[in-house]
């Protein structure tokens, strides 16, 4: 086979990226980071990669349609605020067996959402991805892969799991349709890791099956020599039967043709020797212009000369700018390797007078995949990938993958999320065994230890069910920076719970926390006042913690109604105050000074209505009604959302917000904010975009009364290709 070569086009691409790369000092936190389709035997499963951890799924429809509503929240991740942005798509990677899609973000002020819009109907289920950090979406093949030519079987015949059955056969089915599924997806060796598992059991029902099937994953992956070996026990072990007929014609063929294949096998033995490498190119350019106008009408109660309240007003253009985006990505694919150059850039033209356009590359990076070996290498700007990474980062991330259920990974670069200042430099190792992962990293900047830790990643799924947890110790610290758990049970096709406890640092504990308050962003500049273990308690006083504890339930009531309601309780740690003053001038020191603060805690409780398809095909309406308590306010908040698709050309979006919060200092803000959003189709690649609204508030306090009014705009084009 002849390795995938780089075109020079290719090489004059990844020279740029990483030319561009070195020259910007800023990320962006794309919530959407790619899209992977992986093939199993009945589907095809879409893993859609997020920049930021994420927990409550809850979709809708729940089984099939041409437009997909998932909701979730989001959790807080690495040193930055990932804000989720709105309108941000993907297009998924190109495929014959389902259905082309897109995703995009919406309701980033109320509750993240994505929404999947199939070229056609289609049937999915979806769940959260082992990581935490991304969604596994199921679609169903349109044409089943064939599973016999009319000689040969492409794929083995299971026999089925019994009621009875043995805690051996149990093991021995889960292996055997592990084995099926690395077949049916051409990762042959995986099945022949599979099958070997299975026949090292003790002998069971799907003993004979496996070593049939482990000389077919052998065969195809152009091992002949193998092959014929199992063939031959095969034989030596079961003498008679139409399956041993069917492998002594297999053994026949491998002898004769010594090795070489005939054309009228070619596409049930097809191996890693003889698939071509596809070359793919694909991704989107989109320009988006935004503008959004602001009044403001004040009347101040506390004149203390006059009888009449005073009043003023004030209004500004707060928004004029140019989004540019560019994703693109060249894969090369065979049977043995996987590789690819992903780039996604987006400039930012500020037009207001005084500011200052910006330019921020989220990802840029090379992937090299062996599948065959089992190993792979990322170079370049990439997000955080767990493992105790936290934040995007420039570096390589490695990993080799000893046995299928055991794999090992070391990564290091510099985190890229930080604007001011140096950048923080870490190095790690990890070690994947099945559901759970180990790891420990090493972070330092200016010379200091600024994070060490130690921690794990523990994933469970099983039908219905599924639960990934996180636990990160710093070692330098002594404290525990992560403590995460959430869960998913599928007691029913129509019933679903979910769990969220969540504990963390905010932001996780590092020794550039110090520099928080300060008047510079250099921690060199505070060693010169402050001793290195002063720095490191100014650090950990300047680290806040905070809990989540959520539980939630979605009941589907009928084909076009769900039902969902959420209870959540956050509470959140004070902090002491923190700084020095010099005693010469009774100000501040250049390590700033921060006044205690205190904690606080809240309730939240949330219910949501979703329909489906209720005057088309392809329309979604989401009720939402939330009312919160805490210790510093009460509120209400309530929303409606509607999607619909007018035609296969046109889609409208409609949505309406209404909350209300009461201060316990006595201040009573009002908001409300209708929005309209619509996009046209031109040709099946380029489609034009628009949206519109109105922001209406009402503030009111003791001091004064204050009526905001803000009107926003957009319109752009994308073009997919």
């Amino acid at each position: 086979m002849k390795d995938p070569k780089i075109s020079p086009c290719l090489r004059i691409f990844i020279g740029t990226t990483l030319l561009v790369l070195m020259n910007i000092a800023s990320s962006y936190a794309a919530p959407l980071e790619e899209i992977n389709l992986s093939t199993e035997t009945d589907r095809v499963i879409a893993i859609i990669k997020l920049s930021s951890p994420v927990a409550n799924i809850r979709y809708s429809p729940t089984r099939k349609g041409s437009t997909l509503n998932i909701l979730m929240d989001k959790l807080p991740s690495g040193p930055a605020v990932d804000e989720w942005q709105d309108n941000e798509i993907l297009k998924s990677p190109p495929s014959a067996l389902i259905p082309s899609f897109t995703v995009k973000t919406n309701l980033k002020n109320i509750q993240p959402k994505l929404i999947i819009d199939f070229s056609r109907e289609a049937e999915y289920t979806v769940q959260t991805g082992r990581d935490g950090r991304s969604i596994l979406i199921g679609i169903k093949i349109d044409k089943p892969i064939p599973v016999s030519d009319g000689n040969f079987p492409f794929l083995p015949d299971s026999i089925p799991l019994v009621q009875s059955a043995t805690e051996e056969d149990k093991k021995a089915y889960l292996l055997s349709q592990d084995g099926r599924n690395a077949l049916a997806s051409q990762n042959n060796f995986a099945a022949v890791d599979a099958y070997n598992k299975l026949l090292l059991l003790p002998p069971n029902n799907y003993t004979q099956e496996a070593q049939e099937w482990v000389g077919v994953a052998r065969e195809r992956a152009g091992q002949p020599d193998k092959a014929k070996l199992e063939y031959d026990l095969y034989i030596k072990l079961y003498p008679s039967g139409k399956e041993t007929e069917r492998v002594k014609h297999r053994l026949a063929i491998l002898e004769a043709q010594r090795f070489k294949l005939p054309p009228s096998l070619t596409a049930e033995t097809k191996g890693a020797t003889d698939q071509p490498t596809q070359n793919m190119v694909y991704g989107s350019i989109s320009m988006n212009y935004y503008h959004g106008a602001s009044k403001v009408d004040t009347t101040d109660t506390t004149t203390q000369f006059t009888t009449a309240p005073t009043q003023s007003t004030f209004s500004a253009i707060d928004q004029s700018s140019l989004i540019t985006s560019v994703d693109l990505t060249q894969r090369f694919i065979s049977n043995r390797y996987d590789n690819r150059v992903v780039f996604r850039d987006t400039a930012y033209s500020n037009y207001l007078p005084g500011q200052t356009s910006r330019n921020r590359v989220s990802s840029a990076y090379f992937e090299f995949k062996d599948k065959v070996q089992d190993y792979s290498v990322r170079a370049g700007r990439q997000s955080g990938i767990g493992a105790g990474v936290l934040g995007r980062f420039d570096g390589a991330n490695a990993g080799w993958g000893i046995t299928p259920s055991f794999r090992i990974n070391a990564v290091a670069g510099q985190l890229s999320d930080y604007i001011l200042g140096e950048r923080p430099v870490f190095y790690g190792f990890s070690a994947d065994m099945g559901p759970v992962t180990v790891y420990t990293i090493n972070q330092s900047v200016e010379g200091i230890v600024d994070r060490k830790a130690v921690g794990t990643e523990l994933r469970y799924f099983d039908s219905g069910k599924s639960a990934f947890g996180m636990l990160d110790y710093d070692t330098s610290y002594s404290t525990l920076n992560i403590a995460m758990l959430q869960g998913t049970i599928t007691n029913t096709p129509e019933r679903t719970y979910n769990l969220l406890l969540d504990h963390r640092r905010a932001p996780y504990i590092s020794t550039r926390n110090a520099l928080m308050g300060s008047a510079t962003v250099y921690l060199a500049d505070l060693l010169q006042l402050l001793t290195e273990d002063e720095l490191r308690n100014l650090a950990a006083s300047r680290t806040g913690a905070s809990n989540v504890a959520q539980v939630g339930i979605s009941q589907q009531m009928s084909q076009s109604w769900q039902i969902g309601g959420d209870i959540r309780y956050s509470n959140y740690e004070g902090l002491p105050a923190s700084g020095t003053i010099d005693p010469a001038t009774q100000q501040p020191t250049l390590a700033g000074l921060i006044p205690e603060t205190s904690g606080f805690s809240d309730w939240a409780i949330s219910s949501q209505l979703i329909g489906n398809n209720l005057y088309s095909s392809r329309d979604t309406t989401v009720f939402n009604l939330t009312l919160s308590s805490g210790q510093l306010y009460k509120g209400q908040l309530f929303y409606i959302y509607n999607r619909s698709n007018l035609s296969n050309l046109w889609s409208f979006d409609a949505s309406l917000q209404y909350y209300k919060f009461n201060y316990d200092a006595g201040t009573v803000m009002t908001r409300v904010m209708p929005m309209i959003r619509t996009a046209y189709q031109i040709k099946q690649s380029i489609s034009l975009n628009m949206d519109a609204g109105i922001e209406m508030s009402h503030t009111e306090s003791a001091a004064q009364t204050s009526d905001g009014q803000r009107q926003f705009y957009s319109l752009g084009f994308r073009w997919d290709f």
